[in-house]
């Protein structure tokens, strides 16, 4: 078996291990999206999807800078001599190309339910801190109000 068929079949096996890398982080994303879309969003597990994401996006990363070298060394060779396995590199990139429509599409959405999400804490935050301050104005009023002579019990009627 020559070098370059080597490479064009690494190639193959790259495109093949990205679209599995994909076809994962496409899986969680939408998890992200039910996350998101619950009201009482579980913020760890959010994170944790979001760390596992990285991890992958990491791996797509190095298979690229490989798939990129090996392209290097294959580029001027005779493309009819390996014609069935550059058809069959095209019908992976294609699918890996859609699977990455796929993600940025199901992210953008993601994001807009997050800035949802992130709007509604941030006004729980703010109504929490009115009502915190409102409650500590009232009991200081009601000490400032009661002097110590001064009963609550006093009936003026007898």
């Amino acid at each position: 078996m020559a070098r370059e068929e080597v490479y064009v079949n690494m190639m193959i096996d790259t495109l093949e291990r990205k679209k599995v890398i994909l076809e994962q982080i496409l899986h969680q994303t939408k998890e992200q999206e039910i996350l998101l879309k619950d009201e009482e969003m579980d913020m760890d597990a959010f994170q944790t999807i979001i760390d596992r994401k990285g991890e992958e996006i990491e791996k797509l990363n190095q298979m690229d800078e490989g798939f990129d070298t090996l392209f290097h060394h294959v580029e001027k060779e005779n493309r009819m001599a390996y014609k069935s396995q550059i058809q069959k590199m095209q019908k992976l990139i294609n699918e890996v190309s859609e699977l990455g429509i796929q993600i940025q599409a199901l992210e953008h959405q993601n994001s807009g339910h997050f800035k949802v999400y992130l709007a509604n804490q941030k006004q729980a935050v703010k109504k929490f801190h009115t009502n915190n301050r409102t409650a500590a104005n009232y009991y200081q009023n009601m000490a400032n109000v009661h002097k110590p002579g001064d009963s609550y019990f006093f009936n003026e009627t007898k």
